[in-house]
């Protein structure tokens, strides 16, 4: 009779073997979550040196196939940088706003969000951004939106330059509150809403949308954070109702 204890021995080995954890979880997927456990712990920063797959493999006690593997996973995560030469090696990634932005409206666009929740995200983010914006905002911030009012003004009879700038507009009044979270949201989010936008850009919204602008970039400069809430909020439920009705079968 084989004792239970040697059943797990065995069951170890055969799962060394075949690169497999006993419990199901392959060598290089355990790699891959100690490693980005230890991110989100704080034990690993940005730009850290983790070694090379060499020392990575006696580190976990694998082959270096299964680190070869693991790194795969882990550099098309974002997680680590690998860099070739006599300074090469395994690295902890560092950030990429713009990286994450692609990948997230991506996967936005391949679960098929539909209009609404499209719209409904833009409220959450845009609605706390100008609330923060009138908190935060620096004299920079506020040159910039002032400067694409300006451009916006010159475009009115372009909808698609408009559109674009107006998204940019958009996209630069959320980046004056400060808050990175929602400027990345935003950034992702940019992707699949300028598309909506561009599809009903009118002179006559264009118009309704310049005098928005102003109205909220007032609210910014004068540090109301209530008023500037309040405004997004108010115009924005009013652009989610006209564009929902829009898509309603006639």
């Amino acid at each position: 009779m084989v004792k239970s204890g040697q059943l797990d021995v065995d069951a170890a080995i055969a799962a060394d073997l075949h690169g497999v954890e006993p419990r199901g979880e392959t060598l290089s997927g355990r790699i891959v979550r100690e490693l980005r456990d230890d991110l989100f712990s704080g034990k690993l920063e940005p730009g850290q040196r983790l070694g090379t797959e060499a020392s990575l493999a006696e580190r976990f006690g694998v082959s270096r196939m299964a680190v070869r593997d693991s790194l795969r996973t882990l550099e098309a995560s974002g997680i680590v940088d690998i860099r070739v030469g006599a300074r090469g090696g395994i690295f902890v990634a560092t950030a990429n706003a713009d990286r994450l932005a692609e990948t997230l409206a991506i996967q936005i666009k391949l679960i098929g969000v539909d209009l609404e929740e499209i719209l409904d995200a833009q409220i959450a983010i845009e609605v706390m951004a100008a609330e923060l914006a009138a908190r935060n905002a620096t004299a920079e911030d506020m040159a910039h939106l002032l400067r694409l009012i300006a451009t916006l003004q010159d475009q009115i009879e372009a909808p698609d330059a408009f559109t674009q700038t107006s998204m940019s507009f958009h996209e630069a009044l959320v980046g004056a509150s400060n808050n990175r979270v929602l400027i990345a949201q935003f950034k992702a989010l940019r992707h699949v809403l300028e598309p909506v936008y561009a599809r009903r850009t009118t002179s006559e919204i264009a118009h309704r949308a310049i005098a928005s602008h102003k109205a909220v970039v007032a609210c910014i400069e004068a540090r109301d954070p209530d008023a500037a809430r309040d405004l997004m909020r108010r115009r924005l439920q009013v652009i989610r109702a006209r564009h929902l009705i829009r898509e309603l079968p006639s």
